[in-house]
């Protein structure tokens, strides 16, 4: 059946996920259906229409990483969940890793994209030495795909003066409640939370830096609260730093 809209996207996706392909199959399969939905541009005014006056809508969007975020999708069993990011122009996003799968696709102006492969172990807290490997500019109607964590270390930017849009699909993820951004020129790396997660992660690092007579009382409730995981290991960390400190 041909695809014209979301909803025929999903439901057909989501049938698709179904028959469990690899993960080559994913990419290559999901790939073309992802561009034969890009192919048709009707059903996206009904998104911007939405975006801008359905309050229900607007509301139901959580607070996301990426300001330039909108998610249309996100299916009932969490398998997959289709993202529109707009991309004003020479708007680019940090290099990053991912916690799924994601197929991308360029939908209106080209986009250009650059992929690394980190070179280091992992093991030094803070530390990732990255190389380039590909840079390429993705025409509208083509995509690309990553992996997970350190297999899916890329960036995307907008190299025009018009504005871009792309549609993401991403899998269910393995690592979930944040990303890390890295940063090449620094040989550096960090842990990028939601708004929400972000603040309880700063003050957590806050109170490790502070290094007051409260300090490690607070980061020790941290560690036995019932915060997320990822909040919580931000917790381990501070504290094992404060004691080094010490």
């Amino acid at each position: 059946m041909a695809i014209s809209d979301l909803g025929q996207f999903c439901q057909q996706f989501h049938a698709f996920l179904g028959e469990k392909p690899d993960m080559a199959r994913l990419i290559d399969s999901g790939g073309s259906m992802l561009s034969e939905l890009m192919s048709q541009k009707e059903w996206f005014g009904d998104i911007l229409r939405r975006i801008l006056f359905d309050r229900e809508f607007s509301e139901s969007q959580k607070a996301g990483i990426w300001p330039n975020e909108i998610t249309l999708h996100r299916n009932p069993d969490r398998s997959f969940q289709v993202i529109c990011y707009i991309w004003g122009p020479y708007l680019s996003d940090t290099v990053h890793d991912h916690g799924s799968w994601g197929i991308i696709g360029s939908f209106t102006s080209p986009i250009g994209e650059r992929k690394y492969r980190r070179l280091d172990d992992g093991k030094r807290e803070g530390y990732a030495e990255l190389e380039e490997i590909s840079s390429t500019v993705l025409q509208p109607g083509e995509v690309t795909s990553v992996l997970p964590l350190n297999k899916g270390i890329h960036r995307m930017e907008n190299r025009s003066d018009d504005v871009a849009i792309t549609i993401n699909v991403y899998g269910r993820s393995i690592r979930k409640g944040f990303i890390q951004f890295f940063y090449p020129e620094d040989k550096a790396v960090a842990r990028v939370y939601p708004p929400k997660p972000l603040k309880e992660a700063l003050a957590i690092r806050a109170a490790g830096t502070l290094r007051a007579s409260w300090s490690e009382d607070l980061l020790k409730k941290v560690l036995s609260s019932d915060l997320p995981d990822p909040i919580r290991k931000e917790g381990e960390y501070s504290l094992a730093r404060l004691k080094s400190s010490l």
